[in-house]
């Protein structure tokens, strides 16, 4: 058996990723204990930095990537601040929404999801229905730990912001997200079958298991 590492420190990314690649037959063991300072302003740089960061600790070929959400009503926040979206300060001049400064919480990740989803929900209270589309984004890559770049992919899923949180599964902006294919419902809404089916990480993996088998036959 074939072992990789993922290197992020969300226990929600490990599931979801864990559970897409599944059926390759390969183990992939989660690599936490390393949490590098993302400084770049885009998914592709910070999914860099990651991937050579975790590598490097785990001393294997290992899968990372940067996600998020990317709003135009927002100014395309809260995009690679996705993640720490209610830790930042904000300003919006012109009509148009920046981040000042960010400071990190000690908030627990299902916490920092619940006020991420919260704050984009007041910014756009007043936004009609038709600005008020999205998209989540991802950027995955694989490295190893003599720090080259052995892979690369993107994927997105389009969609709209609900008016209200709905639905228990998934996590991050799940609750708010409404896909273009989802009859209404939220990702939050969706069983992780019917998630995966339509989900910018599980196309992203797809073309990762695609590349895999090559990789494997050398």
């Amino acid at each position: 058996m074939k072992k990789f590492f993922i290197g992020t420190t969300n226990p929600n990314k490990i599931r979801e990723i864990g559970g897409i690649l599944r059926s390759t037959g390969c183990e992939f063991e989660p690599i936490g204990t390393v949490d590098p300072e993302e400084t770049e302003d885009n998914f592709e740089g910070n999914a860099i930095i990651k991937a050579l960061a975790y590598a490097k600790a785990s001393r294997g070929i290992t899968i990372s990537e940067d996600s998020g959400i990317l709003i135009p009503s927002l100014n395309n926040l809260p995009g690679p601040w996705s993640a720490r979206f209610s830790d930042c300060k904000l300003e919006k001049e012109n009509g148009i929404y920046r981040i000042l400064e960010y400071h990190e919480s000690a908030l627990s990740r299902e916490d920092i999801d619940r006020k991420n989803n919260e704050l984009v929900l007041d910014l756009m209270k007043d936004v009609p229905f038709s600005k008020r589309v999205a998209k989540f984004c991802v950027i995955l890559i694989v490295a190893n730990e003599r720090g080259n770049i052995l892979f690369k992919a993107s994927g997105e899923s389009t969609g709209w912001i609900s008016t209200e949180m709905h639905g228990m599964n998934g996590f991050g902006y799940d609750p708010i997200f409404v896909g273009g294919d989802t009859h209404g419902k939220t990702y939050a809404e969706l069983d992780n079958m019917r998630k995966n089916l339509r989900s910018h990480r599980k196309k992203v993996l797809d073309e990762f298991k695609a590349w895999l088998g090559f990789y494997l036959k050398k």
